[in-house]
Formats: C-alpha cells, sequence, structure tokens
C-alpha cells in the first residue's frame, strides 16, 4: 500500500471527517484549503484537550505525589504546546490528504467512465495493510510534526536571542566571559603572589565518561591549609558561647579556654578527616589576652607575608574562571579566617596595651578583605563584606575602650572613606550574567548533565535531583534548542532587570530618589522570577534556578556601605571627644576639624541619625532597608524568643549590655 492509497482510505472513512463534516466527500470534488485548515484546528482542539484532561487526571496528586505540584503548573504550558503538536500534526495531514486527493479527483475527471469512481477498496493483510498502516500514522501523525515543531520552535528561540543581542549591543551591555576576567599582572603588583597562596594546588579530575560534561575537581591540598589556617571549633565546654559578651565584645577567656581545649582534646571532626588544631600554650592558664596572643603566635609568620604582600596595588588570584560555576575559590575560606584571626589579635593587643600592633592588625583585617575587590564572583563580594564586618568590629572594640590615638583614627578614616561596595557589586551581577551566558551555551553540548548540575548550582545542594529538573531531564532529548535559547533570553533579561536596579543604587545624586526606583526595580525582578516559578515551563526554568539567590543581593552592599560610613563618623568622634573630653552634641560639630563633610545615611541620602547618651557613648544609625526611622532599633526578637525580624534600622552598636541582636 503506497502512502496515496494510505492517505485516500484514511480519508474516505466517515470518523475521519467528525467535527468537520459528517458526509464523504465524492472521488471527484476537490480538497480544498478550507477543509485543511479545519483539520489543522481540530487536530489542535484535540490534542489541548487531551493534554489538558490527561494533566488534570494524572497529576492532580494521585499518581505522582511530590512531583506532581511542579506538573500541575506546567499544565497551561503543556496545553499549548500540545495545542501547537496537535496544529502541525493536522496540517502535515490536511496537505498530504489535499495533495493525494486533488491528484486522484483529476485522474478521475480527465477519465470519468472509469472504474476508480465507485470501486471499493480491496482488502489487504497484515505486511501490505497493517504494517504500512503504522509506519504512515507515525510518519505522518508523529515524525514530521515533530520536525516541524523543532523547526518552529527553533526558529522561535533564536529569533528571540536575535532581540536580545541587539538590545544588549544597542545598550552597550558586554555579556560575554572575556569581559569579566580580570586581566593578569605582574607578581610584584599582586597581593596573591606570594609563596602561602602559591601552596594551593588542585587539578581537574578526568571523567571516566567520555559523555560527562560536569567539570570536577580534585581537592588536593586547599582544605588541609585552610584547617591548619583557622581557629578551632567549639569545644562543648563553652559550645553555648558564641565568643562575644552580651556587651558586644569578643570574650577573650572563652577564646583562650578553646585554644587550651583544641590543643589538649584530639578529637576527631570533619568526619574523621582531621584532628583538632594544636596551638601554642602556656604550662598554665594565665592572663586571657596574653594566653590567646601566644595561641595565635602561631599564624605569625602567615600574617607577617601578609602584611609585607599589602602594600602592593593589585589582587589577583589565579582562578579558572572559564570554569564557570564549577569554578574552585579556596582562597575565600582562608581570607575569611585570616579577618577573624586579625581581629581576635587587634583586640588583645588592645587590652595587653600595644596599640600599635592593634593598629595594624585592624589595617591588616581590612586589607584582606580589599584583596577579593577585583574579584568579579558574586560569593568573593559577599565574602569582602563579611571580612570589613569582621574589621570593623576590632576598630569598634577599640573606640569603645577609647584606646586609639589620634593620627590612628585619621588614618581609619581615610581608609573607610575609600571604600565602595556597590561597584564591586554591580560587577559581579555582570559576571554573573557572562557565566550564566556561558553556562546556557554548554547545556547544548550535554543536556541531561548539565541540567542536573544546574539544579544544583541553582539551590538544591541537598544530593537529590528536584522533580523538576528530573522531568526536564527525561525529556531533555527532545527539546527543541530553541527553548533552551528562550532560557538564555530570560535569564539575561533577568540578570538586566538587577543590573538595572544596582545601577540606579549607585547613582551618586538624588539618592532618595534613586532608592525609590530601587524597590520599584526589585519588585520587578522579584516579579519576574515569581513567574518563573508560578509557571514553570521549558522556556524558563532557569530563571527560577539562579535569580532568587541574588534578587536580594545588593542589600548586603548597601548594608556594609553604611557601616563604613558610620565608621567614618564613629572616628571622627572619638577624635573630638580625645580634643575635647566630651562627643559632640550634634554631627555638625565635627566639620571643618574632622570631617570635611558630614557623610550621608547611604540609605537615604538624609543626615544619619544621632544622639549623645549619657554613659560616655553615643547613638548613631540609619533609616536602614525600608527607609523609615524605626528608633535606632536593629531588630526586634519575636515572641517565640528564638526567631528575629527583618532589618529595621542599621545602628552603630553599643557597649551596653543587652539581648538585642547587634549588627556586628
Amino acid at each position: 500500500m503506497t502512502l496515496s492509497d494510505y492517505m485516500l482510505r484514511r480519508n474516505e472513512r466517515p470518523i475521519t471527517w467528525w467535527f468537520v463534516r459528517g458526509w464523504i466527500p465524492s472521488r471527484t470534488e476537490r480538497y480544498s484549503w478550507l477543509r485543511v485548515a479545519l483539520v489543522t484546528v481540530r487536530s489542535a482542539s484535540l490534542c489541548a484537550l487531551l493534554f489538558w484532561c490527561g494533566f488534570w487526571f494524572l497529576f492532580s496528586g494521585w499518581l505522582l505525589g511530590e512531583g506532581s505540584e511542579n506538573m500541575m503548573r506546567m499544565r497551561p504550558w503543556m496545553t499549548d504546546a500540545g495545542a501547537e503538536f496537535g496544529a502541525f500534526a493536522g496540517l502535515c495531514w490536511g496537505v498530504l490528504s489535499r495533495m493525494c486527493w486533488n491528484q486522484r479527483a483529476n485522474r478521475l475527471n480527465a477519465a470519468p467512465q472509469g472504474p476508480e469512481v465507485t470501486a471499493p477498496w480491496p482488502k489487504l493483510g497484515f505486511w501490505k495493510g497493517a504494517a504500512p498502516r503504522l509506519l504512515y500514522r507515525l510518519l505522518i501523525g508523529f515524525a514530521t510534526p515533530m520536525l516541524l515543531f523543532h523547526a518552529i520552535e527553533n526558529a522561535r528561540g533564536a529569533w528571540a536571542w536575535h532581540q536580545m543581542k541587539a538590545q544588549l549591543k544597542a545598550a552597550g551591555e558586554c555579556y560575554e566571559l572575556a569581559c569579566i576576567i580580570p586581566p593578569p599582572v605582574s607578581d610584584d603588583e599582586n597581593f596573591f603572589a606570594t609563596p602561602f597562596w602559591k601552596r594551593f594546588a588542585y587539578h581537574r579530575v578526568v571523567p571516566s565518561n567520555p559523555n560527562e560534561s560536569s567539570i570536577r575537581w580534585d581537592y588536593t591540598n586547599h582544605e588541609e591549609i585552610y584547617h591548619a589556617f583557622s581557629l578551632p571549633k567549639d569545644p562543648p565546654s563553652v559550645a553555648q558561647s558564641e565568643g562575644t559578651h552580651k556587651n558586644g565584645r569578643l570574650d577573650l577567656m572563652a577564646w583562650a579556654e578553646r585554644f587550651r581545649w583544641s590543643t589538649t582534646n584530639r578529637v576527631s571532626t570533619r568526619n574523621g578527616d582531621w584532628s583538632e588544631p594544636r596551638f601554642p600554650l602556656a604550662p598554665t592558664p594565665g592572663k586571657p589576652a596574653e594566653d590567646v596572643l601566644l595561641a595565635l603566635s602561631k599564624f605569625d609568620p602567615i600574617l607577617s607575608e601578609f602584611a609585607d604582600a599589602a602594600s602592593r596595588p593589585r589582587n589577583r588570584y589565579p582562578t579558572h574562571y572559564e570554569d564557570g560555576f564549577s569554578t574552585l575559590l579556596p582562597n575565600l575560606a582562608t581570607i575569611k579566617s585570616g579577618s577573624r584571626i586579625c581581629q581576635m589579635r587587634a583586640v588583645a593587643r588592645l587590652a595587653t596595651g600595644d596599640i600599635d600592633g592593634a593598629a595594624a592588625d585592624v589595617r591588616l583585617a581590612f586589607r584582606l578583605g580589599e584583596a577579593l575587590n577585583e574579584d568579579p564572583f558574586i560569593i568573593s563580594q559577599f565574602v569582602r563584606y563579611a571580612c570589613d564586618e569582621i574589621a570593623l568590629h576590632a576598630l569598634w572594640e577599640g573606640l569603645v575602650d577609647h584606646r586609639w590615638t589620634e593620627g590612628q583614627l585619621a588614618g581609619f578614616q581615610e581608609l573607610l572613606g575609600a571604600r565602595d561596595y556597590t561597584r564591586g557589586m554591580l560587577h559581579s551581577l555582570e559576571s554573573e550574567r557572562a557565566v550564566g551566558n556561558m553556562e546556557m551555551s554548554r547545556i547544548s553540548g550535554n543536556r541531561r548533565q548539565r541540567l542536573t548540575e544546574l539544579d544544583r548550582l541553582g539551590g538544591n545542594d541537598n544530593g537529590q535531583e528536584s522533580s523538576l529538573t528530573d522531568f526536564m531531564g527525561l525529556v531533555a532529548i527532545l527539546m527543541p534548542d530553541g527553548w533552551f535559547r528562550e532560557n538564555q533570553v530570560g535569564l539575561l533579561r533577568g540578570y538586566q532587570i538587577l543590573l538595572n536596579s544596582v545601577r540606579a543604587e549607585v547613582e551618586p545624586t538624588h539618592r532618595a530618589t534613586a532608592l525609590q526606583f530601587v524597590h520599584r526595580n526589585q519588585n520587578n525582578a522579584d516579579n519576574y522570577y515569581q513567574e518563573a516559578r508560578a509557571h514553570p515551563n521549558p522556556r524558563n526554568f532557569i530563571v527560577g534556578m539562579f535569580l532568587p539567590a541574588l534578587s536580594k543581593s545588593s542589600l548586603k552592599a548597601h548594608r556594609v556601605q553604611t557601616l563604613v560610613r558610620m565608621g567614618v563618623i564613629a572616628c571622627a568622634l572619638e577624635r573630638h571627644r580625645l580634643a575635647h573630653g566630651d562627643y559632640p552634641k550634634t554631627l555638625d560639630e565635627l566639620k571643618p576639624a574632622y570631617l570635611a563633610s558630614i557623610p550621608t545615611d547611604w540609605m537615604s541620602d538624609d543626615p544619619f541619625h544621632y544622639q549623645k547618651t549619657e554613659d560616655d557613648w553615643f547613638r548613631l544609625w540609619s533609616v536602614g532597608p525600608n527607609g523609615r526611622d524605626d528608633g535606632g532599633v536593629y531588630r526586634t526578637v519575636k515572641k517565640d524568643g528564638k526567631s528575629q525580624s527583618d532589618d529595621l534600622d542599621w545602628s552603630w552598636p553599643s557597649p551596653v549590655k543587652s539581648l538585642e541582636p547587634r549588627m556586628f
């Protein structure tokens, strides 16, 4: 049986014309384009109805359990996709039917007396009838429509990608990885070009499966180096202590106990990989500050190396940026650990009267955070913020005890006044966009493997594949390339919303107006993400993987930027106290002797709120992320006594004992 015979047989069956016409046309009648359109509409409607009913029945929670929720969210998209596929199937059927029918009609009209006009179709056996019918059904009902479906979806994705590239080019945006990789620098200018950092060694693991495209690394020694350059874990005797007093001060006595416990109790940690580190100890406990300094002397050679390299102007760690989201950043944990060690040594030196040594440690702690200012990854910027908050705490300890000299305070003011975090946040978002764009290009090489890895990197870190990604992996081989292009477009569009927000946030003029725009734009970013999560489909599911971790990322930059501005004012207030014996009644009294101009609240562009207190201290606070003055309250403890509210005001800590949360 030929394809033409099959099409003519099927078209003459009355059931074929159900929903279109209730009668069989004459063999000599021509097949019109109207019938082709009607067959296409009928097929699209039937497929949409079948998909809708099938999802309602199968994925309502009765069969798939937890996975049904994600599947049910995809029901609208699957209904539309089913209708589109059905339309292509109907179109294939209608066009082929018209060709075959009209060829026969032309032949019969040329010889109207032939037996073909009324002769019935002969019966056929399995090999001449059933087998060809199955083959033709697969060809016309699935293979050809699937090719058309892929062609249209690929064209749609290519067009969306073309438009996105044109928009980004017109806006002067660069979304390629080469745009964000820091240029190489010479060793004599590079903070990271020292023997300590060159000890880090790691190499790529060669996958045993040649089809595996994910990048994996052998953690050769960087965890061991970090373990040797870190403070001890909490021992059982002080497990409830966080190493600070209720007044926010670093608890040197608790830390002295920790060092002694860590050295004398060789309890295995980290799943048995290492035991607790050892530290130099006096034969018997002495003064806490002296015991802490003795224990920290273990790190003196490394800290001296950092101090010698601190004057180098550039910070370029040899990161493998081309590895995208799989890039290893072994320097981050070590940098943060170094900041904590400097903080503790500074506080201990203050307690022993070594003011110059303490000031040097505070400056070194800030320098370690600044070592990440050129790294474009957003996690590097987060570590930078954390390091500077650690250094600010050490600076605050000296302010509380009135230990810093006039010259040291002026130096701290200059150091803090030069800090700029929002520019780094902007660059890190540009970096995340470039890496995300590169990862989307990689997916096409091994879709299943990359989707699994992207799911993990997008926040599913429990070692299990999410139900949505598991479903996507099952159908990845059938997904048109255009869907990945549309994911790429959606991801870049989401990043652009975030970038527009951050660019408004760093606008130096009209800060209050800019921040109003930021809140509005941030809502747009949140809505964009929520829409992708509420209606997931193969065209947008990657948006839901990555954007949620970034939607509030700039708030961390605002927080530390506000803190360093308050730090500048706090140093100027202490200089005023040194000169006049008391803090000023208003911040305006600091001009011009101690500040050429008073830094304004980063979150409102208005003056900071300031009050002189009766306990030889002061209150200084920003209106915080809500833009409203809440009386200097940072957070409130909820009724359960465990959880806290969102940030209210951002306040410079007070040394008064309190159970209320502090910024540091």
